[in-house]
């Protein structure tokens, strides 16, 4: 898998660091320009919005040439390795993104003279579980797409990614209703796990620590999409081996 991931990488190393090339010139141009904050925030936000598609569909580009192509199925490992290596491929895109992007907030947020003195009030577990849970959603994330271009390969050899958008559709209402039936939140309920909260009190800043939360919505939507993500790599690993034709 780690051998995959590298073939993958080198690959693609072109479209990766001339991506970041251009995002870091961008800001660094930006941050550096005279134009109001409020532009800098838009534009900012806007490159890396252009960068983070790039990084996705290529994501996702990766996956679909893992499994689809005739050199790469010759290669003599299991189903699930060409699915770790799409997966770590996407996880390591997105967090040097994340890295980049705080990084540029943290700087912007201290030149419009706020602070991060708040910073020190949020408990160790609590930035533990909103690391982990971010890293779960992307996980949760990369396997539906990953599931649904398995499912699309595995059903049609043209027109593959009209397929592929119609089952996303189908399976994002359904997925969504369900777990809304069940739990009253869908995917789109993030970082429930932890709650920060803020209130302006006197005139002064308030800040409550974040507290865990035991609701049974927050965490049976957690449990759920994790079995979710066991049912994914079972259909991904089933269409791999049983469906797709490589070409």
């Amino acid at each position: 898998m780690i051998k995959l991931l590298k073939y993958d990488l080198k690959r693609n190393a072109t479209l990766l660091l001339g991506g970041m090339a251009i995002l870091l010139l961008c800001e660094f141009v930006l941050l550096w320009s005279r134009a109001t904050d409020e532009v800098k925030i838009v534009l900012s936000v806007l490159f890396f919005g252009a960068v983070s598609v790039i990084y996705f569909i290529s994501s996702l580009r990766v996956f679909d040439y893992n499994i689809s192509t005739v050199s790469r199925r010759l290669v003599p490992v299991g189903a699930l390795s060409y699915v770790g290596a799409s997966l770590l491929y996407g996880l390591l895109n997105s967090l040097v993104l994340t890295v980049i992007g705080a990084a540029f907030t943290a700087y912007i947020v201290v030149n419009l003279g706020g602070g991060f003195s708040w910073a020190g009030q949020i408990p160790v577990w609590a930035i533990v579980l909103i690391v982990v849970e971010y890293l779960f959603l992307l996980v949760y994330g990369f396997l539906t797409f990953y599931m649904t271009i398995a499912m699309a390969r595995s059903l049609v050899t043209k027109g593959v990614f009209w397929v592929g958008l119609l089952i996303f559709i189908v399976l994002t209402i359904v997925l969504s209703y369900v777990e809304d039936f069940l739990f009253g939140q869908d995917s789109s309920a993030l970082f429930g796990s932890v709650d920060l909260q803020w209130s302006s009190q006197s005139g002064v800043l308030a800040r409550e620590l974040p507290g865990l939360l035991s609701a049974w919505q927050t965490w049976g939507s957690i449990v759920f999409e994790g079995l979710l993500c066991v049912a994914f790599l079972y259909v991904i690993k089933w269409c791999i081996e049983k469906k797709i034709e490589a070409r």
